[in-house]
Parts: structure tokens; sequence; C-alpha cells
């Protein structure tokens, strides 16, 4: 198994199941409760695509490690930006 697919099971192992669907593991809902498919990862032309995105930006300080990885829905990842005002961000490193 790669790297990206050891990440992504680990991401995904934290996602809720949702009942009604014969796989448990194919469809789940992200943190916010959309509605993600494993085999759509990585896919923004699909209304259940998701990928990983950091919980702690890497902007503020955030690892790459796996437990600050979550699986979220494409549309949510785009929303979020890691711009943060300059004087902000500073206070949060120096904190």
């Amino acid at each position: 198994m790669t790297l990206l697919e050891d990440l992504k099971r680990s991401a995904w192992g934290r996602t809720t199941p949702v009942g009604g669907h014969a796989n448990a593991w194919e469809f789940r809902k992200d943190k916010l409760g959309n509605l993600v498919r494993y085999a759509d990862f990585g896919n923004r032309k699909s209304p259940f695509g998701w990928e990983l995105d950091f919980i702690v930006s890497r902007a503020l300080g955030g690892s790459s490690d796996p437990e600050n990885l979550q699986a979220l829905h494409w549309r949510a990842t785009a929303a979020r930006s890691d711009n943060v005002p300059a004087g902000l961000a500073a206070g949060l490193k120096a904190a």
C-alpha cells in the first residue's frame, strides 16, 4: 500500500458510517455532515468527492501527521483558507 493510500484510509476511518447503504465503507459523512464516497477521492466533478484536509492548517503550524488529516468534501476544503492576516498568524505562533 502507498503512503497516500495509508493516509486516505486513516482519515476515512474517522468519518461517520451512513445507515441504509449496503456498503458502510463506501459512503460516509465527513465532520460537517457531507456525504462522501471513498472511490471519489480527489474527484471535484463528483457530488461525493473528497480530499485530505489539514485539521490545523500548515500555515498555522499544523503537521502533516495522519492525526492532523481529515476526509472532507471537496467543496468544504475549497471553502477553507490558509490566508490569515500576518499579525494574527504571528500572534498565534508566539502563543
